[in-house]
């Protein structure tokens, strides 16, 4: 009897949309030999190549007869368990709701987002911190319903949806010299200060990366980089609403930074299962400004 593991199966159709196993690798979030493994187990419960090396280079590959005979069946079977998966998945979240995040969740806009879900709908919800690498491999295995990033993640059985947006400033604590400042317009004040950035809100941007420093800094952890700024041994660039609760009480600060030094938005996006949108009517509606508070 031949016993087809679906994760194998669910392998051989990202190669087969890719083209290549490194592509498919990238987009499955595993080593490259890891997919070379998958499919060659796959190919002895079949008893048939299902790949041959391609023409377009040496690292792509095309299906063989074989291959193409089978293709069709994997993606019924793969088809028929996600409609099981996602019926199963919509009867079970009638009560319960699990949201993912890589973002602190103590920010006031998933912190309103919470709170109306639980408000409106009455949801029993379970809510998991989690690094933005693990976000995608948790909702395709149904462990999130739903997650919160900073990042768009690309897959094809994944949607994410732009649900909000702010602008990036300097966090300093309220004694700190910069704290009088209207606004950051020379970088030069930031020659000898401890920089600490909070990794989710840390992308690969050029007025970062030039920004001289006495040392540079990175966490994933936002209590520490509120309690370094507090203690003056640091100051950071996050959104405005990051530590919004210390900056009402008074202990930090917040300094907009000038046009002129041309520091993006951070967006956030909302990641879900393709056509397993949750409560539509509470997560892309927009907050006001006002509810932005905790």
């Amino acid at each position: 009897m031949v016993i087809i593991n679906l994760l194998y199966l669910e392998t051989f159709l990202t190669v087969c949309h890719t083209g290549n196993f490194t592509e498919a690798a990238k987009r499955l979030y595993v080593p490259q030999p890891t997919i070379s493994n998958r499919i060659s187990s796959l190919e002895e419960e079949l008893g048939q190549e299902l790949f041959v090396r391609g023409k377009k280079g040496k690292r792509s590959v095309e299906l063989t007869r074989a291959g193409k005979v089978f293709l069709p069946y994997a993606e019924q079977v793969i088809e028929t368990i996600n409609t099981a998966k996602s019926e199963i998945h919509q009867n079970v979240n009638d009560t319960f709701i699990t949201l993912g995040s890589s973002i602190a969740l103590t920010h006031p806009y998933i912190y309103g987002k919470i709170n109306m879900l639980n408000n409106v709908h009455n949801k029993n919800i379970n809510l998991l911190i989690m690094d933005h690498s693990l976000i995608a491999k948790s909702l395709l295995e149904g462990v999130v319903d739903m997650a919160f990033v900073t990042e768009p993640i690309i897959n094809k059985q994944l949607e994410s949806q732009p649900i909000y947006k702010e602008n990036y400033g300097l966090i300093v604590s309220a004694k700190h010299p910069l704290a009088r400042k209207k606004c950051l317009d020379n970088l030069e004040d930031l020659e000898d200060q401890y920089l600490i950035f909070y990794k989710s809100f840390l992308k690969d941007q050029t007025f970062f990366r030039n920004i001289k420093c006495e040392k540079w800094i990175t966490t994933n952890q936002v209590e520490l980089v509120n309690d370094l700024i507090q203690n003056q041994n640091a100051v950071s660039f996050l959104p405005s609403h990051s530590l919004n609760n210390e900056i009402q009480r008074g202990k930090l600060a917040y300094v907009p930074i000038h046009k002129d030094l041309l520091v993006c938005d951070i967006q956030y996006f909302l990641v879900y299962r393709k056509n397993e949108l949750f409560y539509e009517d509470i997560f892309l509606q927009e907050l006001e400004p006002e509810t932005l508070t905790i």
